[in-house]
């Protein structure tokens, strides 16, 4: 658990990943209100705004803060989920907010999901976390 180069350059490149798709959800989002016939919402515009905030601020504490323990697998792979899926549910109610229609079944799915795996996956690094100390001690 304790933190290697490789640990390193893999939170770097996650870190890079996000960059990326938080500029191609921005891109995606002002594309797509610009062929919506001047219908707009502030689901589809601010979706990046949740992969910057859950994604990219996380790991780029992780990549450039100097700590000692990294998140393992299975955490990292649940809290990303989670990410994934709370932009989903951005993107999905702000294409339905454009359309003129709702579905609060599918709305409360997604949102359900994600806290679960935003909380799941956090939970579950620092339990590692608190583990690893009490072994050290």
């Amino acid at each position: 658990m304790f933190i290697s180069e490789k640990s390193k350059k893999k939170s770097l490149a996650i870190f890079f990943v996000y960059v990326g798709i938080t500029i191609f959800i921005a891109i995606f989002g002002i594309v797509y209100e610009q062929f919506s016939h001047n219908v707009y919402s502030s689901e589809m515009y601010f979706a990046w705004a949740w992969v910057f905030g859950f994604g990219l601020i996380p790991h780029a504490i992780l990549a450039f803060v100097p700590i000692k323990k990294v998140p393992g697998i299975l955490s990292g792979c649940v809290y990303n989920f989670g990410v994934a899926m709370i932009t989903s549910r951005s993107i999905y109610i702000g294409s339905i907010n454009i359309y003129g229609t709702s579905n609060p079944k599918w709305v409360v799915i997604y949102t359900t999901i994600a806290i679960i795996c935003l909380v799941a996956g956090a939970f579950m690094y620092f339990v590692g976390l608190l583990l690893s100390f009490i072994d050290e001690k």
